[in-house]
């Protein structure tokens, strides 16, 4: 028989409450995933969101003020960095306007055609485009293209730890361990 425990007196056993939050949960997550993977859908903002929603109106997690401030400063920090990061790998290499926007095409043309392994090529191509279309010789070009596939993969990665603390604090609450 499956017990599941929100550790509260004299509860035991499978708790609708528990199951609720459970599901809302894996559903946000799974949300916030996607937001961390494709560029643009704001992952993890949106779990932010339904975390403050809980935190100041429902309190069904139980989330201590603790929790809620780093939750919301590493959510303002994924904002920050999912829009910097690829425009400063850029910029850092000598890179232009027309590299930035080309990665920016790049990203979401190559999301549309290939997925994930498109948005990847994308990004450098459309950077290595924009910068050659504004002049720059192949390789001060290509070196640029790089500069925003290493800011992408920077934000990216960052999004992604965001989104593993969240999913560990969720879990930390809503099975109250």
């Amino acid at each position: 028989m499956l017990h599941l425990s929100n550790k509260r007196e004299g509860e035991r056993g499978l708790n609708l409450q528990l199951v609720v939050n459970a599901f809302v949960a894996a559903l946000a997550l799974l949300f916030a995933l996607v937001g961390v993977i494709i560029p643009g859908l704001p992952g993890i903002p949106v779990l932010w969101l339904l975390v403050a929603l809980d935190y100041w109106w429902l309190g069904r997690l139980g989330l201590a003020a603790g929790s809620m401030v780093i939750l919301s400063v590493l959510a303002a920090a994924t904002l920050i960095i999912d829009q910097l990061a690829t425009l400063v790998g850029v910029k850092k290499r000598g890179g232009s306007f027309l590299g930035v926007v080309g990665t920016i095409v790049g990203l979401v043309g190559g999301m549309v055609l290939f997925n994930i392994p498109g948005m990847l090529i994308g990004c450098f191509t459309g950077a290595l485009v924009g910068e050659l279309i504004n002049g720059q010789q192949f390789q001060k070009a290509t070196s640029i293209a790089f500069g925003s596939l290493v800011g992408y993969a920077f934000a990216t990665a960052f999004k992604l730890a965001v989104w593993v603390y969240y999913t560990v604090t969720l879990f930390i609450y809503i099975f109250a361990i």
